[in-house]
C-alpha cells in the first residue's frame, strides 16, 4: 500500500448506495471539498437533505455500469456502498474500467484504496489503517492515539507556519534551515505543546531561530 494525502477540492467522486455507510462516505467527501454524485433509488434522510440543499447530485436509480457513460466527468474515486455484494462488485468493476479508483468496504480484496480512521485537528491529520482487514481495530487505535496526543497540535501547526517564514528570513539556505529544524523541535518544545504551553514553545523556537541566525 502507498500512503498518500489526496486533495479533492472540486474533484468528482461517486458513492453508490443510500444507507448509513453511504452517508458516512458522502460526509467525509464533502468535508474534503469533493464534488459528490450519489447513485441510489432510495436514501436515508440525511442524504436526501444534502441533495435537497444542492450539496450533492443524486441520481435516483440503481447502480449500473451504464451510469459511467452518462456522467459529464469521470469520477476520481468511486465508493461501492449498496447492501448488495453482487451489485457492489459489478459496479466497482465498471468503475475500474473507466479509470476510477474503487473502494468497496465490505470486500477489501476488491478495493484499489482504503479509507483510514483519521484524527483531525486543524492541519494535523493522523491516520490509522489495517489495509481493510479490521476497520474496527482502526477505530480503536484511533481513539487510543487521539488520547495519547491530546489537544493543541492544530494550533501548534498553525504557529509553525509562521515560524517557518521567520526561519526563511533569518537562515540563509535550505541546508541551514534543515539543520535548524532537526534540533529546534526538541523533546522539551514538544513537551510544552503537550502541556498546553504553546506560547512558551513558540518563544523557544523563535529564540532558537535568532540564535541560529546569528551563528550562520
Amino acid at each position: 500500500m502507498y500512503p498518500i494525502g489526496l486533495r479533492l477540492d472540486g474533484r468528482p467522486c461517486l458513492v453508490a448506495g443510500g444507507g448509513q455507510v453511504a452517508a458516512r462516505k458522502v460526509r467525509s467527501l464533502l468535508e474534503a471539498g469533493a464534488a459528490v454524485t450519489l447513485v441510489a433509488p432510495e436514501v436515508v434522510p440525511p442524504l436526501a437533505a444534502l441533495a435537497a440543499e444542492g450539496r450533492i447530485r443524486w441520481l435516483v436509480r440503481q447502480a449500473e455500469a451504464e451510469i459511467f457513460a452518462q456522467l459529464e466527468a469521470r469520477p476520481l474515486l468511486v465508493f461501492c456502498a449498496t447492501d448488495d455484494a453482487a451489485v457492489n462488485e459489478a459496479f466497482g468493476r465498471a468503475a475500474g474500467q473507466v479509470g476510477a479508483l474503487v473502494n468497496d468496504a465490505a470486500s477489501p480484496e476488491l478495493c484499489d484504496f482504503f479509507v483510514p480512521a483519521a484524527i483531525r485537528e486543524g492541519e494535523l491529520l493522523v491516520t490509522v489503517s489495517t489495509g481493510g482487514a479490521s476497520p474496527a481495530l482502526s477505530r480503536v487505535l484511533k481513539r487510543r492515539i487521539a488520547a495519547f496526543l491530546g489537544r493543541g497540535w492544530g494550533e501548534w501547526i498553525a504557529r509553525l507556519l509562521r515560524l517557518r517564514q521567520r526561519a526563511k528570513e533569518r537562515l540563509a539556505d535550505s541546508r541551514t534551515r534543515e539543520a535548524f529544524w532537526r534540533g529546534a523541535l526538541s523533546d522539551r518544545v514538544l513537551d510544552l505543546v503537550e502541556d498546553g504551553e504553546i506560547d512558551k514553545a513558540e518563544a523557544e523556537v523563535k529564540n532558537e531561530i535568532d540564535r541560529f541566525g546569528t551563528q550562520s
